[in-house]
């Protein structure tokens, strides 16, 4: 018995470079494409995340308004401005509102909070507060 082949022997015995390189290449792309997908997500979570914590953000200040009397001094014809600094996600958000008198008995808050690296992705919101009401 002979542990050695020869040449005709070995000829179809593994792979040849063609067939290893078609493999690689299929398989590096496949490998970038599967990167390329996972930073795409990635990077729209973190968008969605700060619009998220821009809502938040926008209804903690509506709830708050809506917690106060009426005829409050803080419901007072204004307009505002305040940055935050969030601590989960490390973000500085801009959180502005503004008061207006609607009718005697009718005010208008509106609410504009954005991530400073996302400005275009505003929360809007915006609270009729009526003194009927009460709310």
């Amino acid at each position: 018995m002979t542990f050695f082949l020869t040449f005709k022997e070995k000829k179809g015995i593994g792979f040849s470079m063609i067939e290893l390189l078609i493999a690689m290449s299929i398989t590096s792309i496949l490998i970038l494409g599967t990167a390329q997908l996972t930073l795409h997500s990635i990077h729209l979570k973190r968008k969605s995340d700060c619009l998220v914590r821009a809502a938040e953000l926008a209804s903690t200040t509506l709830e708050y308004f809506k917690s106060l009397p009426y005829d409050s001094v803080e419901l007072e014809d204004a307009e505002y401005e305040e940055s935050i600094e969030d601590e989960r996600s490390n973000h500085l958000f801009f959180r502005g509102w503004t008061i207006r008198r609607v009718s005697a008995s009718l005010k208008r808050i509106e609410v504009d909070c954005f991530a400073k690296n996302h400005p275009r992705k505003r929360m809007r919101a915006a609270l009729f507060f009526s003194r009927e009401l009460g709310f």
